[in-house]
């Protein structure tokens, strides 16, 4: 099972790592443990929780095998290390210099498309 679990996680974490998304890891790893940890004493309903830590809990995590269950917690969080917040949006690009910024220009009419958001979140 961790076998299988350990690359969705890791897959996951992976993809998005760029936002802000720290809470959410930890919550997924908060779910996956309790899962995993619910999925083994259905597996083995005759041992009792002491025996099932004593077997399968290891180092803060579930392990089996020499594998251990992935923690997406761990994963380091960062913002986009090239462009940062020069990252083009229709909210700040009044804020921005096109000419001396890095970033692509999108081929709406920009005022018009923040008047169409602005109308439509209202």
């Amino acid at each position: 099972m961790l076998r299988t679990v350990n690359p969705v996680l890791k897959g996951w974490a992976a993809y998005f790592r760029y936002g802000a998304s720290k809470r959410t890891f930890s919550y997924l790893g908060w779910y996956a443990w309790w899962r995993l940890l619910l999925w083994i004493r259905r597996k083995h309903p005759s041992l009792t929780w002491k025996q099932l830590r004593r077997r399968y809990y290891g180092a803060d995590r579930i392990t089996e095998g020499g594998v251990g269950l992935y923690n997406p917690a761990k994963m380091r969080v960062q913002r986009y290390t090239f462009r940062g917040a020069q990252i083009s949006t229709p909210y700040n690009i009044d804020e921005m210099d096109p000419d001396g910024a890095r970033f692509r220009r999108t081929n709406h009419d920009d005022v018009a498309f923040v008047g169409q958001v602005s109308e439509y979140l209202a």
